[in-house]
């Protein structure tokens, strides 16, 4: 799982001390919200998430770094990690991990008129 510690090491000290005044309870709680929405994502697809595997905790990682430069008022700044995040869940859980992936296409149907049929004359 990823911790504190992890987070530190993907940031510069400087960076850290930026984002998170150095509260750790800060970093704790990105983890947190990065986990909660990887399990969302396989909830939506109906999978439980396998914690151990190496791309879901790489996913957790970046979307955790994410999470904190959120709460620093900089996403802008990490939209590549969120991004990276998604791919890395894209990949295992196809279009079922996109946002809106569940959702079927239209559906239409046409039907030919008949001659008894007077709508617009």
């Amino acid at each position: 799982m990823v911790t504190v510690n992890d987070l530190k090491g993907e940031l510069s000290p400087y960076q850290y001390q930026m984002l998170t005044q150095n509260d750790d309870s800060v970093a704790e709680r990105a983890i947190e919200k990065a986990k909660v929405w990887i399990e969302a994502k396989f909830a939506k697809c109906g999978q439980k998430v396998d914690w151990e595997l190496s791309y879901v905790q790489e996913a957790l990682l970046k979307r955790a770094l994410y999470e904190l430069y959120a709460y620093g008022e900089q996403e802008e700044v990490a939209k590549d990690k969120k991004e990276d995040a998604e791919v890395l869940l894209e990949a295992v859980l196809g279009d079922c991990g996109k946002e809106g992936g569940s959702t079927p296409p239209p559906v239409i149907a046409v039907r030919r008129g008949t001659s008894d049929w007077h709508g617009f004359e």
